[in-house]
């Protein structure tokens, strides 16, 4: 993140996705984000670790596509390198277990396909700011597995996730705020 407050970006993003078409979808719509730049854009995660090297990076959205396991991987190693740069998966997959793995390899997000673009930006700036960014689709699955009054907070999630993570209610009460879900009446 750039902390000197100047007019430079300040969250640097790579897109990876097999897709051309969605990663120049990704782009556009990433670059029309306040002060989040998109500085590379990659078809496969087998060139994150020279991007990474030479380009400073904050975030990393990884599409995790079945049936390969490359992005999870390439998650992993990411996360395991000690760097700064953290990974938000996006996937079309909405099992919870997917969303497990993708929180055991270090990632700071998990965002279905059909997510809205307001729900990658709060991801983008989670992740950024190491907290974990779970789209309200598996936040109802997970609520749905999960007794209400069983869900974790204030950094107990049950997966072996970063310490330092919003709260179940925080996600929920942000994701309000910014009209991403709506109150049930």
């Amino acid at each position: 993140m750039n902390p000197q407050g100047n007019s430079e970006p300040s969250i640097r993003v790579v897109i990876i996705n097999e897709s051309g078409f969605i990663r120049e979808g990704l782009c556009r719509v990433i670059e029309g984000f306040k002060d989040i730049e998109v500085v590379a854009s990659l078809c496969s995660p087998h060139a994150l670790a020279e991007v990474t090297q030479y380009l400073p990076v904050d975030v990393v959205l990884i599409d995790a596509q079945p049936p390969s396991q490359a992005g999870f991987e390439a998650a992993k190693q990411l996360c395991k390198s000690g760097g700064k740069t953290r990974v938000v998966i996006l996937s079309v997959n909405p099992s919870l277990a997917e969303v497990k793995r993708a929180l055991q390899v270090g990632a700071n997000g998990f965002l279905l396909r059909e997510a809205g673009v307001s729900e990658l930006e709060v991801a983008l700036h989670a992740a950024v700011k190491g907290k974990i960014f779970l789209c309200p689709t598996i936040l109802k699955r997970l609520s749905v597995a999960l007794a209400v009054d069983e869900l974790p907070t204030s950094g107990s999630m049950p997966f072996n996730a970063a310490q330092d993570l919003y709260s179940i209610d925080e996600i929920i009460g942000k994701a309000l705020r910014l009209g991403i879900l709506r109150q049930e009446q």
